[in-house]
């Protein structure tokens, strides 16, 4: 929250989970609240705050397993699904973040389990089927490797 400047409703939920308060009622009785009828009347945000957030996290090239649950929890809560970064005009984000962390694995041009693990992760968090991750990585693997 610190990093960037969120919507009332954004930071309002955002304070939720820094209380504690994780559950999809405190999310639904705050956008009542706030005169929103729908969760997905403020889509393009909550998948900015997740996009926001994984840029920061993967700063250092890497991903915990706190990290990974931090994601995973800010997907639940905001009820990201399968399709929505593509649905809402935000793959460009997903790709660029992905292929900064794909090109970083392959600066050395080795790929160890760990780092395929990262990767898996990284297909998991954004919800990507294993086709459109493949085209990701296709287009890194050419660049890279031309």
């Amino acid at each position: 929250m610190s990093r960037k400047e969120y919507p009332e409703v954004i930071q309002a939920a955002l304070q939720l989970i820094v209380d504690g308060q994780r559950s999809s009622l405190a999310l639904d009785k705050l956008l009542a609240e706030k005169g929103i009828q729908r969760i997905t009347d403020i889509k393009a945000k909550t998948l900015d705050v997740l996009l926001d957030y994984a840029d920061i996290i993967l700063e250092d090239n890497s991903l915990t397993q706190e990290e990974l649950r931090n994601l995973k929890m800010l997907k639940l809560f905001f009820r990201i699904e399968e399709g929505d970064f593509q649905k809402n005009n935000k793959f460009s984000r997903v790709e660029a973040i992905i292929v900064r962390q794909l090109e970083k694995l392959y600066d050395d041009n080795r790929l160890e389990y760990q780092e395929e693990l990262h990767q898996s992760d990284l297909q998991s968090v954004f919800g990507l089927g294993y086709d459109e991750y493949m085209q990701i990585v296709s287009k890194v693997a050419n660049e890279h490797l031309a």
